[in-house]
């Protein structure tokens, strides 16, 4: 016996890196699966996963996710929450403020319930330069990080030095000088690395400045707490703030 199917809406939304609005339709009970099981393994790794998963399930038009910039995998991860299970996002925290007499404090942990709208979270960075010039005639064209290139670091692993350094090789796309233009896609990992620890200090500093300020939803919220009074600063930043 064939049970009868229900209708689902199409949404549109717009990515950076995307010059026509992508549809996409809400995820599921099966695509809700998979994020709950990403959410009890509670590793970057499965979440990474479950998110690409999940997109490429929901997204309508013809996309390489596992090429998309972090940024539009925020926006369209956000935007298939809201469309799916609400725009609202009530969020709770614990008040940590230290409350009671000199040597006597405990923390007032009055519960603060924090809403998000999830259609109105802002992009910030939106506008950041991806050229850089390292001298008069030598530069780069930066590329923002995808999916893949975030996986491939965490694959690799190693300090936190090596993690953002890896970054920043993964965000070079072109090389180039007076005369010529150097894909990094035709060069070995270990090449653009070493070409970014040969760097001078200030000119290391402008790529650390580009990786920095990478576009990214930001949501950031004033509460203050009924109980003590105390003013808190809520953010939620990222795509893993958001995975909730």
């Amino acid at each position: 016996m064939q049970l009868p199917k229900i209708d689902y809406p199409i949404y549109e939304v717009q990515l950076l890196s995307q010059s026509n609005p992508i549809r996409f339709r809400p995820f599921l009970v099966k695509e809700q699966k998979i994020m709950l099981m990403a959410v009890e393994a509670n590793d970057v790794d499965n979440t990474l996963k479950a998110i690409k998963q999940v997109i490429g399930n929901c997204v309508l038009d013809p996309i390489n996710v596992d090429d998309l910039p972090l940024a539009d995998i925020e926006t369209l991860f956000i935007n298939l929450r809201a469309r799916s299970m609400g725009e609202i996002l009530n969020l709770y925290f614990k008040c940590t403020n230290k409350v009671g007499s000199v040597g006597l404090e405990v923390s007032c942990n009055m519960v603060i319930e924090v809403p998000v709208d999830l259609l109105k979270v802002p992009q910030i960075n939106g506008n950041i330069s991806k050229k850089i010039m390292l001298s008069d005639t030598v530069g780069l064209m930066m590329k923002y990080p995808s999916l893949n290139s975030i996986k491939q670091l965490i694959d690799v692993g190693g300090s936190e030095v090596d993690s953002v350094i890896n970054v920043m090789a993964s965000c070079i796309e072109t090389i180039y000088d007076g005369d010529n233009v150097y894909e990094t896609k035709d060069s070995t990992a270990e090449e653009v690395l070493a070409f970014i620890e040969n760097l001078p200090g200030d000119k290391f500093e402008l790529l650390e400045n580009f990786v920095t300020n990478l576009p990214k939803s930001r949501f950031e919220s004033k509460q203050t707490c009924p109980k003590c009074k105390y003013e808190h600063n809520f953010v939620l930043e990222g795509l893993s703030d958001f995975f909730i």
